[in-house]
C-alpha cells in the first residue's frame, strides 16, 4: 500500500510538467506584455503615426491568445505581437535554451537566398556538392520565399531590407527564444538548391543539429533568475543600472546567445566559431582589403580595430573597421584610435571608415566623433515616455546616488531627466522634449551630456581629428549606435554615408521579465533617438528619427551580390576606392 501511495505521489506531481496554461493564464500573461509595452515603449505613437501599428489596439491580440490551443501557440502570438512594432530592438523571448543548426549558412544576394557556408566535416563535398554561391530553392517542399514570410512574422527589425537578411540566417539556424515552433523541426530536411554552374535543381537530405532542452509547455517550476548573480559580479551601484539603461544603444539578441559556441569547418578546412550573420560585429572584415593593403591593427587579440593603408591612383588610403561601439575598456580603445588618427592625418589622402554590420553600443561613440570631426558638431537627442514608471525609476535612482554620494554628474543627469520627465507628465504630453542622451566618456571630466561636442584637441589647442576626405560605410546590419553614428557623421556633413540604408533601430533598450506562468522576457526599446534635422525616407514621412528610418546613405552601394559572395567583395572594395578617389580629387 506505501509502495502504491509513493507512486500515485509521484503520477500526482508529473501532471503539472505536462500541463499548458489556461486560457486565464495565457490572457493574464498577455496583457502584462502589452501593459509593459503600453508604459515603457518609447517609439509608441510613431509607430502610430509612420506605420499605422497601434499598441493600444488589443482585441485582435486578445481573441488570438483566447483561441490559442497550447502553450507554443501563446509564445509565437507574443512574438508576433511585438514583431509587429518593427523594431529591432524590441523582441519577445521564451526562456528556452533549445536551438537547431542545420549546418549550412545563408543570406540574401541581389534578392536570392545564397549558400554562403557550408559545414563540410557534416557534409563532405564528394556526398554533397552543392557549393557556395547556389541558390536555396525550397525545404521540405516550401518555397523559401513562404518561411521567410512566416519568420518575418516572428522577428521584427527596423527596415524591410535588413529584415530579411537577419531572417534569411534563420533557414539555418533556429533557436526557440527566438522561434518558439524550432521544436517541430524534423530531424531530417529535405532542401532544394540550385546549383549555379548547371542551372539544375537538387534535393539534398541535410540534418538538424539539435541542443538544449525543447521546451512544449510552461513548467509549474519557475526558472531561476541570474540578474541578481550578474549584478553582484559587476558591482554597478543600483542607481546606475537605470543610466546604464538608457544608454545601452547595442544589439544583442537571444538568439546570439544560443549561437555563442557554433563552430562551423569551412570549404577549406578552416575552423570557424561564427555567431549570426558573416561579419556581424566582427572585428576583422569580411571582405578582402584592396591589393597592396599593409595591415596596422587587427592582429593582436587586444586590438580593438582593424586597419592599414593601400595605394590607389597615386594616393595613400586610410581603413579603419568599428566593429561596435562597446569596448572592454572605453579609454583603451578611444587611445588606440587616437594613435591610428593621428597616423592617417599625418601619412594618408583619404580615410575609408568601415561602420557596416556594426552591432552598436555606446556612448563612445561620441569620443570616436570627437577624432574624426574638426569642430563642432551636433550629437542626439532622445524622447521619452513620462510615465509613471519611469518618473518612479528616476526618482528612486536619483535618491540612491545622493545617498551613496555618487559623481555630481550622475546627480546632474538624474535631476535633468527627472525634471523634464515630471513638467512633460504635468503639461498631459507623451513624449518629453529632446533630453541629450549621450556625453563623450574619456575627454570630460565632468560629462554631463550636451546636445553639441567638440572636436579633440592637442595639448598646444590645436584640432586632433582627422581633417582629410573621408567616407563612411554602412550597410542594412549597421545597428543600433551602428545607426547614430553614420546620422552624426551625415548631419555633421563630415563625409558622404556610401552603401545601403541602416537598420533602423533608433533607441536605448531593456529587457524585463514578463508574466508569472510564462516567465517569457520582453525586450523593450526606451526611448526615441532624434537626429538634427527631419529626414526623408521612400516609405515613411518626414521625421527627425533614426527608428524605421535609418540612416540613407548619400552614394548606394550594394554588397550583397553574387559575385561579391565568390570573391570577397572584389567589386564591392573596387567601387569604394573609386568613390574614395573621386572624393580625394573634389577636396
Amino acid at each position: 500500500m506505501r509502495y502504491m501511495m509513493r507512486l500515485l505521489a509521484i503520477a500526482a506531481l508529473a501532471v503539472p510538467l505536462a500541463a499548458q496554461m489556461t486560457v486565464d493564464q495565457r490572457v493574464h500573461e498577455f496583457q502584462a506584455l502589452a501593459g509593459l509595452y503600453a508604459k515603457r515603449y518609447g517609439p509608441a505613437n510613431w509607430k502610430i503615426q509612420a506605420l499605422g501599428v497601434n499598441i493600444f489596439e488589443l482585441k485582435p491580440w486578445m481573441d488570438r491568445v483566447r483561441a490559442a490551443k497550447n502553450d507554443l501557440d501563446y509564445f509565437e502570438i507574443c512574438a508576433e505581437f511585438v514583431a509587429s512594432l518593427r523594431d529591432g530592438h524590441s523582441r519577445f523571448a521564451m526562456q528556452s535554451s533549445f536551438s537547431a543548426d542545420l549546418g549550412i549558412f545563408t543570406d540574401l544576394y541581389e534578392g536570392k537566398v545564397l549558400v554562403e557556408s557550408v559545414n563540410r566535416v557534416r557534409y563532405p563535398l564528394n556526398q554533397f556538392p552543392f557549393q557556395v554561391g547556389d541558390e536555396v530553392v525550397s525545404i521540405d517542399g516550401r518555397p523559401v520565399e513562404t518561411i521567410l514570410e512566416e519568420l518575418l512574422r516572428q522577428r521584427g527589425y527596423g527596415t524591410l531590407g535588413g529584415a530579411r537578411r537577419v531572417v534569411a540566417d534563420g533557414l539555418g539556424f533556429r533557436a526557440q527564444s527566438v522561434y518558439p515552433r524550432a521544436v517541430d523541426l524534423p530531424d531530417e530536411t529535405a532542401v532544394a538548391i540550385r546549383r549555379a554552374e548547371s542551372g539544375q535543381v537538387e534535393t539534398y537530405q541535410l540534418t538538424w543539429l539539435k541542443s538544449g532542452t525543447p521546451i512544449r509547455n510552461v513548467p509549474p517550476i519557475p526558472s531561476p533568475s541570474f540578474a541578481a548573480q550578474k549584478k553582484a559580479a559587476t558591482g554597478t551601484p543600483d542607481y546606475m543600472e537605470l543610466l546604464n539603461q538608457m544608454r545601452n544603444w547595442s544589439f544583442d539578441g537571444p538568439e546570439l546567445a544560443a549561437m555563442r559556441d557554433r563552430v562551423h569547418i569551412d570549404e577549406n578546412g578552416e575552423s570557424k566559431t561564427r555567431e549570426f550573420i558573416l561579419g556581424w560585429g566582427a572585428r576583422n572584415p569580411y571582405y578582402t582589403p584592396p591589393a597592396g593593403f599593409v595591415t596596422r591593427r587587427g592582429t593582436a587579440a587586444a586590438d580593438n580595430f582593424f586597419s592599414g593603408t593601400f595605394t590607389a591612383s597615386g594616393k595613400r588610403i586610410g581603413l579603419i573597421r568599428i566593429p561596435h561601439f562597446g569596448p572592454a575598456n572605453s579609454l583603451a580603445a578611444v587611445r588606440e584610435l587616437e594613435g591610428e588618427v593621428a597616423f592617417f592625418k599625418a601619412n594618408t589622402d583619404g580615410l575609408i571608415l568601415d561602420i557596416t554590420r556594426n552591432t552598436g553600443g555606446g556612448c563612445v561613440g561620441i569620443d570616436y566623433m570627437q577624432r574624426l570631426v574638426g569642430r563642432e558638431f551636433y550629437t542626439f537627442g532622445e524622447h521619452l515616455r513620462p510615465t509613471l514608471s519611469l518618473i518612479s525609476s528616476f526618482t528612486n535612482a536619483l535618491r540612491a546616488a545622493q545617498v551613496q554620494r555618487a559623481d555630481q554628474w550622475v546627480i546632474a543627469v538624474f535631476e535633468a531627466r527627472l525634471n523634464e520627465l515630471l513638467e512633460s507628465a504635468k503639461e498631459n504630453r507623451s513624449m518629453t522634449g529632446v533630453l541629450p542622451a549621450c556625453p563623450a566618456l574619456v575627454t570630460n571630466s565632468y560629462p554631463i551630456p550636451s546636445l553639441y561636442e567638440q572636436p579633440a584637441r592637442n595639448a598646444d589647442g590645436s584640432v586632433a581629428a582627422y581633417d582629410k576626405p573621408l567616407i563612411v560605410l554602412v550597410d542594412e546590419l549597421s545597428i543600433s549606435f551602428g545607426d547614430i553614428f553614420p546620422g552624426m557623421m551625415q548631419d555633421a556633413r563630415r563625409g558622404p554615408i556610401v552603401g545601403m540604408r541602416t537598420a533602423g533601430a533608433g533607441g536605448s533598450v531593456s529587457g524585463w521579465t514578463v508574466g508569472t506562468y510564462s516567465e517569457g522576457v520582453g525586450f523593450v526599446t526606451n526611448s526615441l533617438v532624434v537626429r538634427a534635422q527631419p529626414v526623408k525616407a521612400p516609405d515613411l514621412p518626414a521625421a527627425p528619427f533614426i527608428e524605421n528610418v535609418g540612416v540613407i546613405p548619400d552614394i548606394e552601394l550594394n554588397y550583397m551580390t553574387r559575385e561579391n559572395l565568390l570573391t570577397r567583395g572584389r567589386p564591392y572594395m573596387e567601387a569604394v576606392t573609386s568613390i574614395m578617389l573621386a572624393e580625394i580629387a573634389k577636396n
